[in-house]
């Protein structure tokens, strides 16, 4: 047995007749917590492939065993099917809760985590039911069995992160003409929070945008972004058809995501998450303009289908928003000028 398996048995009590709740639900927290401190150790961390709390050791399988801790922790006669499945949740959520009150973790790597955290616990807890019917562990083989995701941790850090590409497409007819909407594509400032309120991304925590202008640079035209918090960054434009298209990609500086404005797990640009291009087309139709979006996008895991289904959503959603909020200023710009 390893030394971090036998520093977990020795942490790890024999389920008692009729345990405190306090305790029980403490102690899955506390092992979460643990977990989530120890796999940002410079061990756990690897700059060229899947490290940290990005590794599926981490993301799938410590709330397993919290599901399962909390099942073995429950007194025998009240180890019930629904127990197995219910009470899982709570030091899940504590530990959670936890990460959010000591700064550990931010809103939007929560929100996505958050219900494979769920997911993930009622299973072992359903697992650890089935088989504690079966056998009776030692406090040595629980502590173990804990100590599992350190030991897969090491052997998964460094592993190559496969990509998954997706895009999106929206489109929103707009009573107004090509000509206003493209200024207002090139040219948007003094963006309000609620202008874009309504979006997911912006409700769980990405910083609201408060500008976006179009400037000519010796490399071309360049749209500058600003966002709250301090985040900057450049949209290099790669077709030009004025009035009728445009399309750009994205450059991140060094300093364009200050530390804390976004979680680092989902930075725009970074390893795990980057959008790759996007471009609008206007489409004159009688009494107006459709305006279609399409957002080409990357996300870079162990888990990719579950973190492509959480980026498409976003990036669905967030285009979306973005058309309605061009289709207000741009009608409301229209009546007032008649």
């Amino acid at each position: 047995m390893s030394a971090d398996a036998t520093d977990v048995a020795t942490a790890v009590p024999a389920p008692r007749a009729g345990p405190h709740l306090a305790w029980m639900f403490g102690a899955g927290a506390l092992y979460g917590l643990c977990m989530r401190l120890l796999f940002v150790l410079p061990f756990y961390r690897d700059h060229r492939g899947a490290s940290g709390v990005m590794l599926v050791s981490f993301v799938f399988l410590v709330p397993m065993l919290i599901g399962a801790l909390t099942v073995y922790l429950l007194p025998t006669a009240q180890r019930t099917v629904g127990r197995a499945l219910v009470a899982p949740l709570v030091p899940v959520l504590v530990f959670v809760g936890g990460t959010a009150i000591l700064l550990i973790e931010g809103s939007i790597c929560i929100a996505l985590a958050l219900p494979v955290f769920l997911v993930a616990a009622m299973f072992g807890g359903l697992v650890g039911w089935v088989l504690l019917r079966l056998v009776s562990p030692s406090r040595s083989v629980v502590g173990a069995v804990l100590a599992l995701p350190l030991l897969l941790g090491a052997a998964e850090r460094g592993a190559p992160l496969p990509d998954r590409h997706g895009e999106s497409d929206a489109s929103v007819f707009i009573a107004a003409p090509p000509e206003a909407i493209w200024r207002l594509i090139n040219d948007a400032t003094g963006i309000r929070e609620d202008e874009m309120a309504q979006g997911l991304a912006w409700r769980i925590g990405v910083p609201f945008p408060q500008e976006a202008v179009t400037v000519d640079t010796p490399g071309g035209r360049v749209r500058k972004l600003r966002w709250d918090k301090g985040v900057h960054f450049d949209e290099p434009i790669l077709d030009w058809v004025e009035n009728r298209y445009i399309r750009w990609r994205y450059v991140f500086a060094a300093d364009s995501i200050p530390p804390g404005a976004l979680d680092e797990h989902v930075l725009i640009g970074g390893r795990h998450f980057d959008l790759v291009d996007t471009s609008y087309r206007l489409i004159p139709e009688d009494g107006g303009t459709r305006l279609a979006i399409h957002v080409s996008w990357r996300v870079s895991t162990h888990f990719n289908p579950y973190a492509g289904a959480w980026a498409e959503l976003l990036v669905d959603d967030a285009a979306r928003t973005i058309l309605a909020f061009y289709q207000r200023r741009a009608e409301a710009a229209a009546v007032a000028r008649q």
